[in-house]
């Protein structure tokens, strides 16, 4: 202001101050205030004139050095920090402000200008931000999280504990000031990136990108571990991050690929058709198996149900009629039906349907096919083969009957039972004499010696070639059953080579009548028999 502006002006300036101002002299009394002071002190006007400023305003520290101060110095001085005033109203009352001298022209000090300013509330403001930001910086810190500041200018402006753990290859570069480039390169002298096959140009070119797409949501691998990273864009351009370690989630993620990569291995594998189906009948896992079946993909019959699918309507009615009975009865059921494809011949197959249950009471219906294709053709083939076995069984009964009657008559010819005469039987014996033989002829000729009443039967051995142990047995046996039935029994026909035979296995023959052939034998026997009268 001019030094002659008229002396109104500056009272008027005095008393509209919306700060308390106060006049005092050089002892410290009022001499002035205005009306901010009056309100501040809560006293009147000509209550205050007169009087000492500390006793109006009680400030916890007398003024009066720093008045004695401004009096000899002639220069204004701020009021000590903190400066309290203790006001009458037991109000207290945290100030800021100064002491100027004013000096005439003369250079005499007039008086001395208390200069106020109530900063109570914007010192508790102060405070109440101060405890605040505490608290804050104490939570981000206690946060297993990591949390990081970068400003407009990409530089690392606040970072807590966790971040700087979460990375441990980067440390040395983790310090304010440094800016996101240096911290990633830092990273890569360090190998972080050498698991990614990417250079370090490559690396870092796109960690950039990524920090300069705020917003986004990125699982990222650093070294042995898998961090999350989300970002956002503030107000002023800053970045603001939140970086969390998600290893063991992902390594929980990577086992369950592992184990459903397993589970499509092994679907894909076995020689099974394998559907897991909703109550809704929609596909949630098949096997490569059903999908060959249908003609599809895996991929392809995911999601949907069997009526999307290529089939006939009577293999439909048998699908829909299996899964309606095992959400009813909630129990496995099993049948056997064929699956017609276009373009291809049946194939059968045997289907087990069981519910499946999850913890949650969600059912699904689990169904199990096994083509028995190879199966029901072998069994048709075994059933024409044992059919065609029953057929040529039957052709060769009849065969072996046939044969049984012509050995019979065969044997029958081969050992005729001759009546030579009265009283004496013939048999001729050809070829071998085995067990069935033997007893064949015992039988026939003890019923034509009871028959005829013969006195003698002659058993000619002429066409026997050789004659080992059995077939001597069965001729001593013939005999000997002779003469049970009081006859006698006659060998002919004995040659040198059955003798010699009989000879070497040693036969007994005592007792038994023989003789060189046929007729010497029936000579005899006619002369033993009584002369007819």
């Amino acid at each position: 202001m001019p030094s002659d502006a008229p002396a109104d002006l500056y009272s008027l300036a005095f008393t509209c101050s919306v700060d308390p101002l106060l006049l005092l002299d050089g002892s410290g009394r009022i001499l002035a205030l205005n009306p901010a002071a009056e309100r501040l002190s809560s006293t009147p006007g000509a209550t205050a004139r007169g009087r000492p400023v500390d006793e109006v305003l009680r400030p916890d520290a007398p003024l009066g050095t720093l008045l004695d101060q401004v009096l000899r110095d002639r220069a204004p001085r701020a009021l000590p920090p903190d400066f309290t005033l203790q006001l009458a109203n037991e109000r207290v009352v945290l100030a800021e402000g100064s002491l100027s001298p004013l000096v005439d022209p003369a250079g005499a000090c007039a008086a001395v200008l208390l200069a106020l300013r109530d900063v109570t509330e914007q010192r508790r403001a102060e405070r109440a931000a101060c405890d605040q930001g505490a608290r804050l910086h104490a939570a981000v810190e206690a946060l297993d999280v990591g949390f990081v500041i970068y400003d407009a200018e990409e530089r690392l402006r606040f970072f807590n504990t966790a971040y700087k753990s979460l990375y441990p290859e980067c440390v040395a570069a983790i310090q304010m000031g440094n800016s996101f480039e240096d911290v990633v390169r830092e990273g890569c002298r360090n190998g972080i990136h050498l698991h990614s096959g990417l250079s370090e140009e490559e690396w870092v070119a796109a960690r950039l990108a990524e920090h300069r797409r705020p917003g986004d949501v990125y699982v990222r691998r650093f070294g042995d571990r898998w961090i999350t990273l989300k970002s956002g864009r503030l107000p002023d351009g800053s970045f603001v991050g939140l970086r969390i370690d998600t290893t063991a989630l992902k390594e929980v993620e990577l086992a369950l690929e592992r184990e459903r990569q397993f589970i499509r291995l092994v679907l894909d594998t076995i020689p099974l058709v394998v559907t897991v189906k909703d109550r809704d009948g929609k596909m949630k896992l098949v096997s490569k198996s059903y999908a060959e079946l249908y003609d599809t993909t895996v991929e392809g019959a995911v999601g949907k149900t069997v009526a999307d699918l290529p089939r006939y309507n009577a293999e439909l009615s048998v699908i829909s009629e299996m899964d309606r009975e095992v959400l009813a009865r909630m129990q496995p059921v099993s049948r056997v039906h064929s699956v017609t494809r276009p373009n291809s011949k049946a194939r059968w197959m045997s289907v087990v349907k069981v519910p499946l249950v999850e913890q949650d009471g969600t059912t699904h219906i689990l169904a199990i096919g096994t083509d028995i294709t190879a199966q029901r053709e072998h069994e048709e083939h075994m059933t024409a083969t044992i059919a065609e076995l029953e057929r040529q069984k039957q052709a060769i009964a009849g065969q072996l009957a046939v044969i049984q009657r012509q050995q019979a008559l065969i044997r029958a010819l081969s050992t005729p039972i001759l009546q030579v005469a009265k009283g004496v039987l013939a048999v001729p014996l050809i070829g071998a004499l085995d067990d069935v033989r033997a007893a064949d002829v015992t039988s026939k000729l003890l019923d034509e010696v009871v028959r005829t009443g013969a006195r003698f039967a002659i058993i000619d051995v002429t066409g026997i070639e050789s004659v080992d142990a059995a077939t001597a047995d069965h001729l001593v046996r013939i005999v000997r059953a002779i003469r049970l039935l009081g006859a006698s029994g006659v060998l002919t026909g004995i040659g040198p080579a059955v003798a010699q035979s009989m000879c070497g296995i040693g036969v007994d023959l005592s007792g038994v009548t023989t003789h060189g052939n046929l007729r010497a034998g029936i000579e005899v026997c006619l002369r033993a028999l009584p002369v007819r009268r």
